[in-house]
């Protein structure tokens, strides 16, 4: 499954580079700060997260689509990590990576550390993913589905 995971990230990310889309956009449906939630605003929101290419590095964002707002850079050192199916789990594939952000609502700049797991269910991907901002210890915790 990794193998097929990785085949398809760089197959997207080879496509976003040639034709300048998103590659790889999740769909947030719940959304949290430090334990705080705040589902509503992000459905109101249209709340993102993706992978696209910027200056031939791969970089992510947290978008707020229907107010035009996000966190967006590059990110490093991405490490990936299988976890099969049990009879109690779905297969997934966990995706972790230290984001380098920008914000473009109160230019505020840091680095956070971020784990986002794809879990498989049927057609459906699902997704869960922390970001952790190093230089706050802000939690944010978020959960939805691939696009």
């Amino acid at each position: 499954m990794k193998k097929l995971f990785l085949c398809i990230l760089t197959l997207m990310t080879y496509n976003f580079a040639m034709s300048q889309e998103i590659g790889l956009t999740y769909k947030v449906t719940n959304y949290s700060i430090d334990g705080v939630n705040y589902d509503n605003l992000a459905l109101t929101g249209d709340v993102a997260l993706s992978f696209y290419m910027c200056d031939g590095e791969l970089c992510f964002a947290n978008h707020w689509r229907n107010i035009g707002s996000q966190s967006y850079g590059r990110v490093y050192a991405l490490q990936l990590r299988d976890i099969e199916e049990t009879r109690t789990t779905y297969p997934a594939v966990e995706l972790k990576f230290t984001w380098q952000f920008f914000n473009s609502y109160d230019r505020v700049t840091g680095r956070a550390a971020v784990t986002i797991t794809h879990i498989y269910i049927g057609n459906t991907t699902k997704f869960t993913a922390e970001i952790v901002v190093l230089e706050t210890n802000e939690i944010l915790t978020l959960k939805g589905y691939l696009e």
